[in-house]
């Protein structure tokens, strides 16, 4: 598989996408697919979104070596409903789906799916 087109289990193509908003982000979620440049530079992402406006996550950067970036801050949307992930993050336009995700920005796509923590 391309290092710039990373597909997990789900196909983001055949999902029916509506715009995303605040209420959809709380909880834990996984990317089960990563297109564009960001993909050649991280090989997954795991976020946990507070209702109060707070996430944490992990990416899995590509290596060598393989590495993890621990990801934090406080998440919003700007005047033309997109989710910033930090205060200096870009923009991503916030679509969903069932229990799916999806973040589309200047680097690429993401695609989450909501996973349950045990």
């Amino acid at each position: 598989m391309a290092p710039t087109d990373r597909a997990v289990r789900v196909d983001a193509a055949s999902v029916v996408w509506s715009k995303g908003g605040a209420a959809d982000l709380s909880g834990y979620w996984s990317s089960r697919e990563l297109r564009g440049p960001l993909a050649s530079a991280v090989r997954r992402l795991h976020y946990w979104f507070e209702a109060d406006g707070r996430f944490t996550g992990a990416a899995l950067l590509e290596g060598p070596p393989l590495a993890f970036e621990v990801l934090s801050g406080v998440w919003s949307f700007d005047a033309e409903g997109r989710l910033l992930l930090g205060e200096d993050a870009e923009p991503a336009q916030l679509e969903k789906a069932a229990e799916l995700l999806r973040l589309t920005g200047s680097d690429g796509v993401v695609v989450l799916e909501r996973e349950e923590l045990r």
